[in-house]
């Protein structure tokens, strides 16, 4: 079985490559100023979480490409911006259009760097991708300024400016869509864009790469640039031209880009980790509940920012909740994620698999009590079973930090009150869901609830129309929707005095 499956991952990769581009050499090339630059010296390996194998040498891009790419950014950011926002608009729906056509190539390069399944990666994350293009297609044209009221004899009119270059940086967890997410606002709202992959992760940030120079936009508008985060992350960061920074990843890095960001007074985006509570109540549809606690749990091997990894059920319903999500754990099929009936998928690597280990032992040293869950797990690569649980308490290290895992805590609750209180005892604060029958409740929890997502009866529901991000350590700013527009522009205040505008200073000069 083994070898069977080595075998399909090799013919997959072959497949792939005859995508991906080439400029020479053996490591796969950055895309700087339009064009693919062939791999310097310094390369890193991408593995298939699956197999444990290489998949491709991957070029390091160092400081002295980031300055290339960044000085053609500007450049072709000035020419973007000061073309009609309807040409901008109709080569935008172009992406999207070949994003479709090559759904194939996208998803597979995903399943095969990540261990996200195929069945979601060729559909769901390719579609996601091609309808963030579009919807922000449509406000090229209608990024609007105001103007405002002032003094008579004053005219005030409020302009928006783009940053001019983008620093966007990546996670390995859906690589595909987050790439998108950070490109079609930033490329909306006339900026150019610097692209960093997740080093785990590069494959599909590559053949996107390579989507947008088919579909017409300018030379050296979006730069792709793969490499570790400590050398070409840095190197973006730091970059005096760069303006604006937007971030997706862990807490930790997000602080550091941060601070980095603040001592350099630039502009910076920061959506970070989750640690999602879902409350259940007596009056809820359980089998509704059931099925998305188990969903929003072991979604991409749990590897999901907004993951409900707390799950808080009412004392009264906590028994039947937990023999309910137990009946589905026991049909899901972990495995090749290149098997449309796989459900599960590997961790993205062997250091995270580690630290998902780590964790699930501390919770046992802690005292937790795991649910038993016979489910097969296939031998090598970076598998993990799900694991569920029980007799949890607040301090844990399993409840108060995010583990991007496989991992669920339960707890149980007696009222209204201490739900709310355990639902915001993390320093987290990016989603939750609530379970209720009952409105006035939903919407008193919806209030109290410390999170800037907040679902009732639905969990990951998401739309690029609708604002994404969250409160306190989750992150800064936020993304999607129309607030996105103002984390991509500058706001400038322009005043204008009319004829019959008389200075306060001129009674003043007068006299003098």
């Amino acid at each position: 079985m083994r070898n069977d499956a080595e075998a399909q991952h090799a013919a997959a990769m072959e497949k792939l490559r005859s995508a991906l581009p080439r400029a020479g050499g053996t490591a796969l090339p950055n895309l700087v100023a339009g064009e693919w630059v062939p791999g310097g010296p310094d390369t890193r390996e991408t593995i298939d979480p699956t197999t444990g194998r290489s998949l491709a040498d991957v070029t390091i891009a160092a400081p002295s490409t980031v300055d290339h790419a960044v000085a053609t950014a500007r450049e072709a950011g000035a020419r973007w911006w000061n073309t009609d926002g309807q040409d901008r608009s109709r080569a935008m729906r172009k992406v999207a259009d070949l994003i479709r056509d090559r759904a194939d190539y996208l998803g597979l390069a995903d399943t095969l760097d990540v261990g996200r399944p195929i069945r979601d990666t060729v559909t769901r994350d390719t579609e996601r991708a091609a309808r963030l293009f579009e919807y922000w297609a449509g406000a090229t044209d209608r990024l609007r300024g105001a103007t405002v009221p002032v003094q008579p004899g004053l005219f005030n009119v409020v302009l928006r400016e783009p940053y001019g270059v983008v620093g966007a940086i990546t996670p390995w967890n859906y690589p595909l869509t987050n790439a998108a997410t950070k490109l079609a606002p930033a490329l909306a709202t006339g900026n150019a864009v610097v692209l960093k992959p997740a080093e785990d992760s590069p494959l599909s940030a590559l053949l996107l790469g390579q989507c947008l120079l088919d579909a017409g936009l300018p030379a050296g508008l979006v730069s792709v640039l793969t490499g570790p985060g400590d050398v070409t992350g840095e190197a973006i960061v730091g970059h005096p031209a760069v303006e604006k920074i937007t971030f997706t990843g862990s807490t930790e890095v997000g602080r550091k880009i941060g601070s980095r960001c603040g001592e350099l007074l630039k502009s910076v985006s920061l959506e970070l980790g989750g640690k999602s509570p879902m409350l259940v109540f007596p009056d809820a549809d359980l089998d509704g509940a059931a099925d998305a606690a188990v969903y929003t749990a072991f979604l991409n091997a749990g590897q999901t920012c907004t993951a409900g990894t707390r799950l808080l059920l009412h004392q009264s319903i906590a028994d039947d909740m937990l023999g309910r999500m137990k009946e589905r754990l026991a049909v899901l099929r972990i495995g090749d994620p290149l098997d449309e009936g796989t459900d599960i998928g590997p961790i993205v690597s062997q250091r995270q698999l580690a630290t998902v280990r780590a964790y699930v032992a501390s919770g046992l040293e802690q005292g937790a009590k795991p649910i038993d869950v016979a489910l097969e797990v296939p031998e090598g690569g970076c598998f993990h079973p799900p694991v569920i649980f029980t007799d949890v308490e607040p301090t844990m290290r399993i409840a108060q930090e995010e583990i991007f895992g496989p991992v669920l805590s339960v707890f149980v609750f007696d009222d209204v009150g201490k739900a709310v209180d355990l639902a915001n005892d993390t320093p987290y604060g990016l989603a939750a869901s609530i379970w209720t029958s009952e409105l006035a409740l939903a919407t008193e929890l919806a209030a109290a609830l410390q999170a800037g997502i907040v679902w009732t009866n639905c969990v990951h529901m998401l739309h690029p129309g609708s604002p994404y991000g969250g409160y306190k350590a989750s992150g800064v700013g936020l993304e999607m929707g129309d607030e996105a527009i103002g984390q991509h522009m500058k706001t400038k205040s322009v005043w204008t005095a009319t004829e019959d505008w008389r200075s306060p200073w001129a009674s003043v000069r007068h006299e003098l």
